[in-house]
């Protein structure tokens, strides 16, 4: 995998070998030798299927020994990426953006100490992404999409969200 791009601090976009024939296309989704990939253990796969455009899920992060680092990939459709710095010794600490994906063989590999989320821009939106440690519920803490410290500019302003996503309170900096 080529980095192509690094955003906000030491998060990476990498684009994988890209194949493709009269027959149809092959990449790799994950590759355990790859040199930006090869000390990433994967703990859980996870792949979920958005059915419209606007659904919004995140931002979240774990706590302490429970915080992940993901590596997110669009398979199908297009999202809006969003992603904060929550690393108080970082120079970008507390510092959110966001990156469009929509191509199965680019990928954004976003470290520990990171909140993440995503927008979908089109419908039937399917992403994966892979963590590199164990979900533990009682560790997950959530910044809410609109929260002022962040001033994220979504693409869209009217997103659908579950109840836990839009009831998080302002970010408060002793909650990490």
């Amino acid at each position: 995998m080529q980095v192509v791009n690094i955003l906000l601090g030491d998060v990476k976009v990498l684009q994988s070998p890209n194949f493709q024939d009269q027959r149809g296309g092959f990449f790799k989704l994950f590759n355990g030798l790859d040199e930006h990939l090869k000390h990433y253990a994967i703990e859980q796969v996870n792949y979920v299927q958005n059915k419209q455009k606007g659904i919004l899920r995140g931002l979240h992060y774990q706590k302490g020994d429970y915080a992940e680092s993901k590596f997110f990939r669009a398979l199908k459709g297009k999202i809006q990426l969003a992603f904060a710095d929550l690393r108080p010794k970082s120079p970008t600490y507390l510092k959110a953006t966001t990156f469009t994906l929509g191509q199965p063989d680019m990928g954004v590999l976003i470290p520990r100490g990171f909140a993440t989320g995503y927008l979908t821009l089109e419908d039937d939106s399917d992403v994966l992404y892979y963590s590199d440690n164990i979900y533990k519920p009682e560790t997950e803490g959530g910044i809410r999409w609109n929260d002022p410290k962040f001033k994220l500019q979504w693409l869209s302003f009217k997103p659908n969200l579950s109840a836990k996503d839009q009831n998080w309170s302002d970010f408060d900096e002793t909650s990490l």
